[in-house]
């Protein structure tokens, strides 16, 4: 314990020393060490200028010598390999495709089976359907797994022969209502048509009649058959085939429309009429135009000697009566 404090006043001693010294010294060691630094840059040599750069533009020669050229025979044989192998790529790529399309409808009759189709497939049918497409699912992941592409497509085949009428009558279902409706816009409009004709209406008063009566017959031909087949259709069960096809109304509708449609349309016949004749110009004044020149000159005239005295009495001297 001794010992340190006695090197504290020792430390403190000499701090006091540097602190005690004069401005005289800290000056000379400031002028020492410039003097160092003067001589160091009087001991560096001159820099000397840098020399100018000079380019000079060579054309290099190029000559094209390959080395490890193939031969013509080799390189047509690589040619053929690349060739080989995108085919056998496109024709796995088609062999997959037939594969997914077996499996996608597999899994997508399935479900349509007892759900959208279900009305229109009978209880018989939707079990025989059914157990096929469970078959054709084991066999994919079976013996299915890897078989040529023409195999795929004719197993697809099969299971359309037994779905393929279902969807149809799904699809009819859907799309006749439409199609009968276009019929019934068609014979109404015709049936307007008639009653107008009838009405005497201006608009087809040029038709024959034989040609609208022609148009009527026609029309209440197709609306007897639309109602006939739509009433029997209404009696007939989803599950089956139906009696009339969306085709034929289309057929129908299409057949009224060709024959009903260039008599009502018929444009009523052009009336020409009569151009009026311009008469000609002429420079002198037409007969009748002279004719009623000269009454009004005569009248001139005799306006013009009935009273002679008129301006010589005007024009004489008031007379001195003295």
């Amino acid at each position: 314990m001794q010992t340190d404090q006695d090197a504290q006043p020792a430390q403190g001693d000499a701090q006091k020393q540097t602190e005690d010294k004069t401005p005289s010294e800290s000056e000379e060691m400031e002028t020492n060490t410039e003097e160092n630094k003067g001589e160091k840059k009087s001991d560096q040599p001159p820099q000397a200028k840098k020399a100018k750069v000079k380019t000079k533009v060579l054309e290099l020669p190029i000559e094209n010598s390959p080395q490890w050229q193939l031969a013509n025979d080799m390189l047509n044989l690589f040619v053929e390999n690349e060739g080989k192998m995108i085919m056998q790529d496109k024709l796995e790529k088609e062999r997959n495709d037939a594969k997914n399309n077996v499996e996608e409808y597999v899994y997508d009759m399935r479900d349509k089976l007892h759900g959208m189709l279900e009305k229109f497939v009978s209880e018989s049918d939707r079990d025989a359907l059914s157990l096929k497409l469970e078959d054709t699912e084991n066999w994919l992941y079976e013996d299915g797994e890897d078989q040529p592409k023409q195999v795929y497509i004719d197993k697809l085949a099969e299971l359309k022969k037994l779905g393929q009428p279902i969807m149809d009558r799904f699809m009819e279902a859907e799309e006749r209502p439409k199609a009968f409706e276009e019929l019934g816009k068609q014979i109404q409009q015709y049936m307007k048509f008639v009653e107008a004709y009838k009405m005497k209406d201006e608009q087809y008063d040029h038709l024959d009649e034989a040609d609208v009566t022609k148009v009527d017959k026609l029309n209440n031909d197709a609306m007897i058959w639309m109602n006939s087949t739509m009433n029997q259709q209404s009696k007939h069960s989803l599950a089956v085939d139906a009696l009339v096809k969306v085709k034929d109304i289309k057929a129908k509708t299409k057949e009224l429309f060709s024959t009903c449609n260039p008599i009502v349309t018929k444009p009523k016949p052009k009336v020409e009429v009569p151009k009026e004749e311009t008469p000609a110009e002429q420079n002198g004044p037409v007969g009748d135009q002279e004719k009623t020149q000269e009454p009004t000159a005569d009248k001139g005239a005799a306006e013009n000697t009935g009273n002679p005295t008129s301006e010589t009495t005007e024009n004489k001297p008031d007379m001195d009566l003295d």
